[in-house]
């Protein structure tokens, strides 16, 4: 049985997940092939996009309150100075997937510092604030680095994937 987590150190909030997706990712994780418990951990709770209410502050937290939704994010830096998704293996925990319980629990903890709020409205489509962080960060990269290298102005884009495959069972129409 999964022990029901506290804010244990200032600035963590305890939430209660409202919605968790699963991605390709949490099937590597299940297959064995990735994935890392926390230290001390028999066992990872999987859980990286999720949307959750704060269901109580730890002590210095001011920037959400009780009652707000977040998107917790995914990464957490470790001994490194870089914008946190550029930070290299090994310099980052990541909840869910390495070092790090997930989301996909009755309830869970976070630094408050790494949580965006949301509108309540959104609840059903903010599970997808991670999966969209990566493309958009994928772009902004390949905007970058094509500007540094030439006179580039894209008009238009194909993105194809947004992340590792995963299988889904074909509906039918028939």
């Amino acid at each position: 049985m999964y022990p029901s987590p506290t804010p244990s150190k200032g600035g963590q909030v305890l939430l209660k997940p409202i919605r968790v997706g699963v991605c390709g990712t949490d099937k590597e994780i299940i297959e064995g092939r990735y994935g890392k418990a926390p230290e001390g951990s028999q066992y990872l709770v999987l859980g990286h996009e999720a949307v959750a209410e704060v269901v109580e502050l730890g002590d210095g937290v001011d920037n959400v309150g009780v009652g707000d939704i977040v998107v917790p994010t995914v990464r957490r830096p470790l001994n490194c100075d870089l914008p946190v998704d550029f930070c290299p293996v090994g310099h980052y925990l990541e909840h869910g997937i390495w070092g790090l319980h997930g989301h996909a629990a009755e309830y869970s903890v976070t630094d408050a510092k790494y949580l965006v709020r949301v509108p309540k409205e959104t609840i059903d489509v903010a599970v997808l604030t991670e999966p969209l962080s990566v493309v958009e960060k994928g772009i902004d990269m390949a905007m970058r680095i094509g500007q540094a290298r030439f006179d580039w102005k894209p008009r238009t884009a194909l993105v194809l994937g947004a992340g590792p495959w995963v299988y889904w069972p074909r509906w039918s129409l028939d």
